[in-house]
C-alpha cells in the first residue's frame, strides 16, 4: 500500500508542476493564434480560446519562475509572448470602454440638441 501511495503522490506533483517552457510557449500561442482566428459568431469557441489562454499564461509565467536551468533567450521569449496576449486582451477591452463612451456622448448630445429644438419651437 505505501508504494501505491507514493507512486500517486508523484502522479499528482507531475500533474500539478509547471509544464516544460517549449510546451507551454507553444499550447499559449496555439490558443492566442486559434482565439484570434475565430469568426466573431463562433463564441463558445471563442470563449473556450479565452479560457485556455487565460491559463496557459498562468502555466508558463509559473513555468518561468520555476524553471531557472531554461536558458535565458527561451524564458526572454516566453515572457514577451506573456505581454503581448496580456496586452492584446487589455487593448480590447479598453477599445469597447472607448466606443461605449462615445457612443454615450453622442446620444446625450442627440438628445440635448431634440430637447434645445423642441424649445425653440415652443418659443416662436
Amino acid at each position: 500500500m505505501g508504494r501505491r501511495d507514493a507512486t500517486d503522490e508523484q502522479l499528482v506533483g507531475r500533474l500539478l508542476a509547471p509544464p516544460d517552457l517549449d510546451d507551454g510557449v507553444e499550447s499559449l500561442d496555439y490558443w492566442r493564434r486559434r482565439q484570434q482566428q475565430l469568426p466573431w459568431y463562433r463564441l463558445r469557441a471563442r470563449r473556450e480560446a479565452t479560457r485556455m489562454m487565460v491559463r496557459w499564461e498562468q502555466r508558463v509565467g509559473a513555468a518561468i519562475v520555476s524553471q531557472r536551468r531554461e536558458p535565458l533567450e527561451a524564458r526572454v521569449s516566453a515572457g514577451v509572448l506573456l505581454a503581448r496576449t496580456g496586452l492584446s486582451r487589455w487593448t480590447r477591452r479598453a477599445a469597447i470602454a472607448v466606443l461605449a463612451a462615445v457612443t454615450t456622448v453622442i446620444v446625450l448630445l442627440a438628445a440635448l440638441t431634440v430637447a434645445a429644438g423642441m424649445l425653440l419651437l415652443h418659443a416662436l
